[in-house]
């Protein structure tokens, strides 16, 4: 993670691997930290994460919406539904071309297969109060209907640049990662 600043205070934040737990806990400690403390009007979020705890990503998202600052979030690499979520709290969503995204209903485990039958029952309603939430911050977020995100999911879909921005995921292809704060370059427009 590395922090860069200019005259409009901007920051600038880098989560890859996999959406986790630790790894929103790490973004969560350092956003609030700088724009708790500086006069923080922008937040570039870039976002490159495979496998992923899609309740973190579902409280990443949570967060990213509702700072009181700009949120852009820029994919590069592949991006996994829990990182999808978290990349459609920008405000502006930018994709570097090559990259894709990889959607499908979460993979859970439940960790004592010896329980009695209403603690598995209690997880399953958990997983399915995830995968609605999903479902509908996709739809919302892309003006889909829940019905597609829905089958979308079940299907376990890829999408590459150009099926992303059709979908409505994306607002903006960049054919390079931008270097600077200010700079908004290898935008193709819309």
């Amino acid at each position: 993670m590395v922090a860069f600043y200019t005259s409009v205070m901007e920051i600038w934040y880098a989560l890859t691997g996999e959406v986790d737990k630790r790894e929103v806990q790490n973004a969560l400690k350092f956003i609030n930290e700088e724009i708790y403390s500086k006069p923080i009007k922008t937040l570039r979020f870039f976002i490159a994460a495979g496998n992923g705890d899609i309740a973190s990503g579902i409280n990443l998202y949570m967060y990213l919406k509702t700072l009181p600052i700009e949120v852009e979030t820029i994919a590069f690499g592949e991006i996994d539904t829990a990182a999808a979520i978290v990349f459609l709290a920008g405000k502006t969503r930018g994709v570097v071309e090559g990259c894709r995204f990889l959607f499908r209903e979460g993979r859970y485990t439940i960790q004592d297969q010896t329980a009695p039958i209403h603690v598995h029952e209690e997880a399953i309603a958990i997983f399915k109060r995830e995968l609605h939430e999903v479902i509908f911050i996709i739809a919302r977020e892309t003006g889909n209907d829940t019905e597609v995100v829905a089958n979308m999911l079940r299907r376990s879909k890829i999408m590459h640049v150009d099926e992303a921005k059709d979908f409505g995921l994306v607002h903006n292809v960049l054919a390079t990662l931008p270097l600077y704060q200010q700079e908004k370059i290898g935008f193709r427009p819309a």
